[in-house]
C-alpha cells in the first residue's frame, strides 16, 4: 500500500508521466465517494496507455479499467457503415 504522501502526490505527477508515455489527458482525474478515479485520456498507441498506467503506479493498489471508446459521432459513423444484420 502506498504512503499517504505518495497518494497526495499522485495528482500532479500524472500531466508529466502522461507526457513522458505520449498519452494525452483529457478530462480529470475525477474522484468520487466509491473509491474510483476517473481520467479520460487520448492516444495514438494503446502501449502508451498502458506506459501510463506502470509509470504511475496506479495498478499496484487499484483496480484498473480501460474502455476503448470513440465520439459520439465516429461511432454513429461506424454503425450507419455496417449491414443491419435484421
Amino acid at each position: 500500500m502506498p504512503s499517504w504522501a505518495s497518494v497526495r502526490r499522485w495528482p500532479a505527477d500524472i500531466p508529466n508521466l502522461a507526457q513522458k508515455a505520449g498519452v494525452e489527458i483529457v478530462a480529470g482525474p475525477f474522484v468520487n465517494r466509491e473509491d474510483t478515479i476517473v481520467v479520460v485520456v487520448q492516444s495514438d498507441k494503446v502501449e502508451n496507455v498502458d506506459r501510463l498506467l506502470t509509470e504511475s503506479r496506479l495498478p499496484q493498489w487499484n483496480r484498473v479499467r480501460v474502455l476503448p471508446s470513440l465520439t459520439m459521432e465516429e461511432g454513429l459513423t461506424d454503425i450507419e457503415a455496417q449491414t443491419p444484420i435484421f
